[in-house]
Parts: structure tokens; C-alpha cells; sequence
């Protein structure tokens, strides 16, 4: 199960099983199910979503891909698309990585526009290091009690107790 969030479109671009094939989405909004026929397409738009590839074993119920696969995320037109591919079950003489489901998320999010020049090496704000800065207290006058720890606007802090020095061992 991959996550994913915005707006999407899902296509089934490759179905070559022996097992009925279906992408499963799940949100808030509910679960979709997008069947496994090349040239399906499902719409999501929501800020959180999961995504997982399911095959349909003969007298069994649906279960998850054995191996799904994230492909890089890669930019056509202004968009951007991943592949995701999955393979129900090992068979012997087959790789590992065969592939034999496959659908093709593409972004639906607008891009952004370039309004603003990028920032040169020359052109970055440049900034100082702040030392770290103490406790504030309130001055104390004269036979009066220890200072109070105050917050920077000057409300009073909880006290931190102070340890006393170990003088020896105690029993």
C-alpha cells in the first residue's frame, strides 16, 4: 500500500496475468476500486489517499500484489507522473522484478508558476549566528527573597529548584 495525497489520475496501462488485476484506492471519502482493463481510469482528489495493487486468485478472495513497485517520479509537460507496478504471485523461470500489472498516476495538481527568480548564492540573505541567550530575572531588591525567573514580557516563570552540592556521603 503506497500514500499519496492530491489530486490524481489513474490509468491501467498493463495487464499480462492469468488473475483478474484491480488498483485499489482508499481515503477518506471511501474505497474505489479501478478494474484491471488496460485504458481504465480513475479520478482522485483528496488530501490523503493509499493506493494498492490486488489480484483475484481462482477460488480464493482478492489479495495484495506480491511485489508493488514506485517508479521515479518523472515530469512531462508541466506534470507529474509516476508508475507503479506490481506482480501477483512468483512463477518458476520468472524474474523477480516481472511485472504483469501496471498503472500510470498522473498529477492533476496545477504547477506552480515560476514568479519569483531564484535565489543566486550572491543574492541569499546572509545571517549571523545568535548566541544563546540566559534566563531573564527581575532584579531583587535589597533582604528580599531570590530573584524570580520572568519570561521575556516579564510574567513570572516556575521556579527551577537549585541542588545543593554534595558534601560527603549521607546515610
Amino acid at each position: 500500500m503506497h500514500r499519496f495525497h492530491g489530486a490524481w489520475r489513474i490509468t491501467v496501462t498493463l495487464r499480462d496475468a492469468d488473475f483478474e488485476q484491480r488498483a485499489v484506492v482508499r481515503g477518506r471519502y471511501g474505497t474505489r476500486v479501478l478494474p484491471g482493463t488496460p485504458g481504465a481510469t480513475l479520478l482522485v482528489d483528496e488530501e490523503d489517499w493509499t493506493l494498492s495493487l490486488e489480484h483475484l486468485p481462482t477460488a480464493r478472495t482478492w489479495q495484495p500484489d506480491l511485489r508493488t513497485t514506485l517508479g521515479p517520479l518523472t515530469r512531462r509537460g508541466g506534470r507529474v507522473s509516476r508508475l507503479v507496478t506490481g506482480n501477483d504471485c512468483h512463477q518458476a523461470g520468472k524474474p523477480l522484478d516481472y511485472v504483469n500489472f501496471a498503472v500510470l498516476l498522473e498529477s492533476l495538481d496545477q504547477p506552480r508558476p515560476a514568479t519569483t527568480p531564484a535565489i543566486t548564492p550572491a543574492a541569499a540573505p546572509l545571517t549571523r549566528p545568535v548566541p544563546a541567550r540566559t534566563p531573564h530575572t527581575s532584579p531583587a531588591p535589597a533582604g528580599a527573597p531570590a530573584p524570580v525567573r520572568t519570561s521575556s514580557d516579564g510574567h513570572p516563570l516556575p521556579a527551577i529548584p537549585r541542588q545543593r552540592p554534595a558534601t560527603g556521603p549521607h546515610f
